[in-house]
């Protein structure tokens, strides 16, 4: 299995830009101009995360102050506080200010409300004594609790992209909009991940400590900061935090995981209904991926135990990880492989689907449930430079060219080509670094992008970086031809060679 050392270390005091035809580009930070390589990025949104833009918005409701104190009818005081905070502070307010007999009832059902809260947790397996560690834990951003960048991700088809910050706000930005929409209100506090909505033009689920909010966004709208007009809250109280969520390919469902919960819930987000998954295993969730052609979807509890489930009956199989829990995983676009990667151990394991309605059957000949180790991610020196490690997060490029994977505690973001005949291998391609001090935090990839990939960084720093890894003309015209053959290519290649034995893992 190969190591982290076959790789070419960076350049020492450079960023890494871009890789075209192969070559890695890095400049000084200050003379720093991905252009001078490559066009492919240039209409971009440049974004970088301020702490001038944050507290900008947390200062926003310290503008109340400056104005008296106006008595409101009663009724109006309870609709305004669900608006805006939900049925807790709706009680608070009741029980305060309300009448003697509204007061009451009020003061019991939140006794009752706190009562319960009480049994759930102390009925956990896992207590909850600080819920911000546990999402800390749980996330694939780095640095969860201190990063001003909370989370990335992009839209299928358009050059869009959704960024979650710190003070609970979501910006999207774009190649073509002179403003930049803010998504914020006040059941949105402490976002854990992005989920853009297929097939629609910009609509956005964000799962946070409350639940979820499903915002649709108007680009053509002149209004910037969007209003409750613009969202749906779909909650349940005993699935949350949510913290992980994934559409399926027809944007019609939508799957989330709670840290609490050990039911998988199935969102029909226009009726605002709901339905279960379910397995017997007492611990709550943490990671979702749906498989690109739709069949298919992963879930991992915060335990030893994952599943696949197949999407036509619902049926799962489950699968055990030696030890900690599944951290972060990645679907080939042809849902023919799975990557997968644990809190404990710094390796990167393969799944391979053969022929979707084999993956489920009795006979030990068809069934893909053997994990198998594919690259050593191991920390070590690499001419002075300390690499790999425990992984945060893993991501697979839209074309299936590419996997990007993020460090715990290293500062260097790889790269890796992909090659899948005649078993699932990953090639070296480059190591990522930003400036000095700068750490990555989250990455993405870009769904819609032309002649190679383009990778997301979300660094430190607040800043965002688009690495894009360009193929020349000739290259960029086989990989369009072979895109059509994609899917075939990827089943005829594991039905000709199989390397996966059925041992379960």
């Amino acid at each position: 299995m190969d190591n982290l050392s076959v790789f070419q270390p960076p350049v020492p005091g450079e960023v890494t830009l871009c890789e075209v035809d192969g070559r890695t580009h890095s400049m000084n930070y200050e003379y720093a101009n991905v252009s001078a390589f490559t066009t492919s990025i240039e209409k971009h949104p440049n974004i970088r995360i301020t702490g001038d833009m944050i507290h900008s918005l947390r200062r926003g409701n310290e503008a109340k102050s400056l104005f008296l104190p106006v008595q409101e009818p009663f009724l109006k005081r309870l609709v305004q506080a669900y608006s805006d905070q939900g049925v807790v502070e709706v009680l608070s307010i009741a029980k305060e200010f309300g009448p003697v007999i509204i007061s009451n009832l009020a003061s019991v059902l939140l006794n009752l409300i706190n009562g319960v809260d009480m049994i759930r947790s102390k009925l956990t397996l896992k207590s909850i004594e600080n819920p911000l560690l546990l999402l800390a834990d749980i996330s694939q951003t780095r640095s969860w609790l201190q990063s001003s960048i909370r989370c990335i991700a992009w839209h299928d088809y358009h050059t869009k992209i959704a960024v979650a910050t710190s003070d609970d706000v979501v910006r999207i930005y774009s190649n073509n909009s002179t403003s930049i929409p803010v998504l914020k209100c006040k059941q949105q506090k402490n976002i854990t991940c992005l989920a853009c909505r297929p097939l629609s033009n910009l609509e956005i689920a964000v799962g946070c400590e409350n639940g979820i909010l499903i915002w649709s966004v108007d680009h053509s709208s002149l209004i910037t900061k969007h209003s409750l007009n613009n969202v749906t809250l779909l909650h349940k109280v005993s699935h949350k935090p949510v913290v992980s969520l994934a559409w399926n390919k027809g944007g019609d469902i939508l799957a989330s995981a709670s840290a609490c919960d050990s039911a998988i819930l199935m969102w029909n987000v226009e009726m605002n209904e709901t339905s279960s998954l379910k397995e017997p295993s007492g611990y709550g969730n943490c990671v979702l991926k749906w498989s690109p052609i739709g069949n298919k979807l992963f879930s991992a509890t915060s335990n030893l135990i994952f599943r696949v489930w197949e999407c036509q009956t619902w049926k799962s199989e489950r699968w055990n990880v030696l030890t900690g829990r599944i951290q972060a995983c990645c679907w080939s676009p042809c849902g023919s492989v799975l990557l997968f990667v644990t809190n404990t151990e710094p390796i990167i394991y393969a799944l391979s689907f053969v022929q979707s309605e084999m993956i489920f059957a009795n006979s030990a000949q068809n069934s893909p449930n053997q994990a198998i180790p594919v690259y050593d991610l191991s920390k070590g020196d690499l001419n002075g430079l300390m690499v790999g490690g425990l992984v945060t997060n893993i991501e697979w490029d839209p074309k299936c060219n590419y996997v990007a994977v993020l460090f715990h505690d290293t500062s260097y973001i790889a790269i890796f080509r992909v090659s899948v005949r005649p078993a699932v291998k990953l090639l070296p391609c480059c190591l990522v670094v930003g400036c000095l001090e700068e750490k990555p935090v989250c990455i993405a990839f870009q769904g819609n992008f032309q002649g190679g990939a383009c990778l997301s960084i979300g660094w430190s720093s607040g800043r965002i970086q688009h690495f894009p890894i360009i193929h020349s003309e000739l290259q960029s015209s086989l990989n369009t031809t072979s895109d059509h053959l994609n899917t075939s290519s990827f089943y005829n290649s594991f039905n000709a060679c199989r390397s996966f034995n059925t041992s379960r893992y």
